[in-house]
């Protein structure tokens, strides 16, 4: 009897899989659900609030689900609570609605992080590669492609570069997300945030996997 082996990228693509229901769950649904509350009259505040109501069930489920709580449910968490939170303390929409700013800052520390890795010790892409390369290849392949480290100076100079470039989007992003949380009006603060993250996202992603490519950084 043969044993079947799963494929190279079916960890790969159970980690996509979970990113993506997480953006639905997280971000779109409670988007969508405070837009439609919007239109049928409810107030901001409590149209801000049922995003929370909703979104929290689902990470409580997954935190349960694989018995650990891992940084994006963390993050998630943090914010949920001091929705709750915020939401106690007052009734202005203005001030429920800085768990947006809340996001951003740690987007903002995770792209501090990367910057400065990139001058002190290895960068962080290294870091993440490695894991991703773990999920593709399994352990020998992600001990080999990390290896590159310590011979390939190309290999060096483009992690360097392209950490750079996540840190300094990621920070960049979150200084801008706050000026928007707290310059626009309450109703536009959560689509104008959403479509301005996700463009940069998707232009950053779509550099980086060029940019591998062009490179043979590839995890």
């Amino acid at each position: 009897m043969i044993d079947e082996k799963p494929a190279p990228d079916a960890g790969l693509r159970r980690v996509v899989r979970a990113n993506v229901l997480a953006v639905v769950f997280e971000a779109l649904v409670p988007m969508a659900l405070f837009y439609g509350l919007r239109a049928a009259g409810v107030g901001q505040w409590w149209a801000m609030m049922a995003g929370v109501l909703i979104a929290g069930p689902y990470v409580l489920w997954t935190v349960a689900r694989h018995r650990r709580v891992d940084l994006v449910a963390l993050v998630t968490l943090s914010v949920l609570v001091l929705s709750v939170v915020l939401g106690l303390l007052s009734d202005d929409p203005r001030t429920l609605a800085v768990r947006e700013g809340w996001t951003a800052a740690l987007g903002g520390l995770f792209g501090a992080w990367m910057l400065v890795s990139v001058f002190a010790g290895r960068p962080a892409q290294l870091t993440l590669g490695r894991t991703i390369a773990e999920l593709k290849r399994g352990a020998e392949g992600a001990a080999a492609w990390a290896g590159r480290w310590d011979t390939d100076a190309r290999f060096r100079r483009g992690l360097r570069i392209d950490t750079a470039a996540w840190g300094s989007v990621l920070l960049a992003g979150a200084v801008v997300h706050v000026v928007l949380v707290y310059l626009l009006p309450i109703d536009l603060i959560s689509v104008v945030t959403t479509v301005v993250w996700f463009a940069s996202l998707a232009a950053l992603i779509a550099w980086h996997v060029w940019y591998l490519r062009k490179e043979n950084l590839d995890a």
